[in-house]
Order: structure tokens, then sequence, then C-alpha cells
């Protein structure tokens, strides 16, 4: 709003759409929000987490739900194919410790 001259300010046009002001401001210097920013640190891609799912069901619709422990290298596999070299990350391997 502020760019097209809609609104004279940023603070002006977070008023207008109801967000605080500082939010506006940093969306308008380039920060990300949570869901984006989350999405950068993770190591699957969204399409690679379907996969998984989509494995999961697979097996759920045959009778054999994928116990953690082959949740845990059905995904290792699909990291793998993308990135060779690449481990799972410390909660991973945290939940997998139980």
């Amino acid at each position: 709003m502020a760019s097209n001259g809609t609104a004279p300010s940023l603070t002006v046009a977070a008023g207008m759409v109801g967000a605080a002001p500082t939010t506006v401001m940093h969306r308008w210097q380039g920060r990300k929000n949570r869901e984006e920013e989350g999405q950068r640190r993770q190591k699957l891609t969204p399409e690679e987490e379907r996969t998984v799912v989509e494995h999961c069901y697979f097996r759920c619709h045959l009778g054999f739900p994928p116990t953690i422990w082959q949740l845990r290298e059905i995904t290792i596999s699909i990291l793998r194919k993308r990135m060779p070299e690449e481990i799972l990350g410390k909660r991973w391997e945290e939940a997998f410790k139980k």
C-alpha cells in the first residue's frame, strides 16, 4: 500500500490491514515470516515430506504401517537421493533414542 501510494506511510498501511507497524516494517526490509524461515531451515523439501507421507499411507493401506525405525529409513533414503552425505537433524535423532 505504501509502495503504490494508497497509504502515505508504512505505519498507516499497517493500521489499514490490522498488522503491527513493526511487522510491516520488517517485511518491507525483507524479513521472512515464521513459516518461510522454518522451511528454509528444514532438510526435507515440502515435496519430499509429501513423499514420506504418501509412502506411509501406502504401507498403511497394505495393512503394514511403518514402524518408527522404518519411517526413519524411508526419510533418510529420500534425503540421500538429493544430498548423499546429509544426515537427519538433531531432533530426528533425539526422537529415535527414546
